[in-house]
């Protein structure tokens, strides 16, 4: 399937069986769907791609507004969240073979907790659902919806310390998994643990995962991912 243009993304891990990677049944995304055309936040100094040429840090002082989240909260009537979304996340390290953990309660985000954390001053924080999972709607369902509906639009993330932090959609993306799987550089961009993203000096994004696409009853699996991202806001 080919690219659908939503937005850009740490180490791409795929989504399989109670993990994310490219063979679990994650997503109720239409095949047809149309993302929207923006595309994720530049790297600091490269072009309006998403795709960092050179990975940038912050200078020193870059204010380091970083925590562990406990809370997502998208308070955008969609399909299957008319009312939006209000889930818990848990902190999560990756599976021994290098993917991202995925909850098996298709409520809950799992945060990649060897990544970076939401608030970082660089890097892509990773928080990651299941569309659907035994026959109930996921947390993050509607993924494809706000990056072709919603750019623009804004969530936050509760953390443990009580902050609460505002991220705006910025875009999202749609890959076929078999060609995730076979483009290590596309998952590096997506899931970009180096470079800082919008106006210098610069700061970390956010990238909600989840799958999509049609749905291949051979495998019991979705054929894409669908990603999500957004920005700070101050």
């Amino acid at each position: 399937m080919p690219h659908k243009v939503l937005t850009v993304v740490s180490s791409l891990l795929l989504v399989s069986g109670a993990v994310l990677v490219a063979d679990h049944g994650l997503g109720t995304t239409s095949p047809d769907v149309e993302l929207g055309a923006e595309a994720a936040p530049p790297a600091v100094g490269t072009p309006e791609t998403g795709t960092p040429a050179e990975a940038t840090t912050p200078p020193p002082g870059t204010p380091d507004r970083s925590g562990v989240p406990m809370q997502l909260v998208i308070p955008i009537p969609s399909s299957n969240h008319p009312d939006g979304v209000t889930a818990p996340v848990t902190a999560d390290p990756l599976l021994p073979n290098g993917d991202l953990f995925v909850p098996s309660d298709p409520g809950i985000i799992s945060w990649a907790n060897e990544d970076a954390p939401p608030g970082a001053t660089f890097g892509t924080a990773i928080l990651v659902g299941h569309v659907n999972y035994n026959g109930e709607v996921g947390a993050l369902s509607d993924l494809a919806e706000y990056a072709a509906e919603h750019v623009g639009a804004t969530f936050t993330v509760g953390l443990a310390d009580g902050r609460q932090l505002t991220y705006r959609i910025t875009g999202g993306a749609q890959y076929d998994k078999d060609q995730l799987a076979a483009q290590p550089e596309l998952r590096r961009e997506i899931y970009d643990q180096e470079s800082a993203f919008g106006e210098p000096p610069g700061t970390g994004r956010l990238v909600l995962v989840s799958c999509g696409g049609a749905f291949d009853n051979r495998t019991g699996n979705y054929q894409d991912n669908v990603f999500v991202f957004a920005m700070p806001v101050e």
